[in-house]
């Protein structure tokens, strides 16, 4: 089974390097409030809206990703336990009766 859960580990780590947009391309902000400042705010808005989503994106999938890890290591531990040697239950003898005493 953790031979299965390697690709899939890799397919989250290179969606997650490969989504999302250019950070830190946003304009600064224009001061004043001209209709062309106030529309270039607006385009800034938009554009610090769309870095947030993609650095959201960004978390949502080294989150699962980091979910798989754990769970790939919490399988690979139980298969670890489940190939260790069965302990024998001690038994103890049943007791001895003596009929007539």
């Amino acid at each position: 089974m953790p031979g299965m859960m390697k690709p899939a580990v890799i397919i989250f780590v290179t969606l997650a390097f490969s989504v999302g947009t250019a950070q830190g391309a946003c304009p600064a902000p224009a001061p004043g409030n001209t209709a062309g400042e106030i529309q270039a705010n607006g385009e800034r808005i938009v554009c610090l809206q769309n870095e947030l989503a993609a650095e959201t994106r960004q978390r949502n999938l080294q989150s699962q990703i980091d979910a798989l890890q754990k769970s790939q290591q919490d399988l690979i531990v139980q298969r670890r336990i489940d190939s260790l040697p069965q302990v024998p239950v001690y038994v103890p003898p049943a007791p001895v009766v003596m009929p007539g005493i």
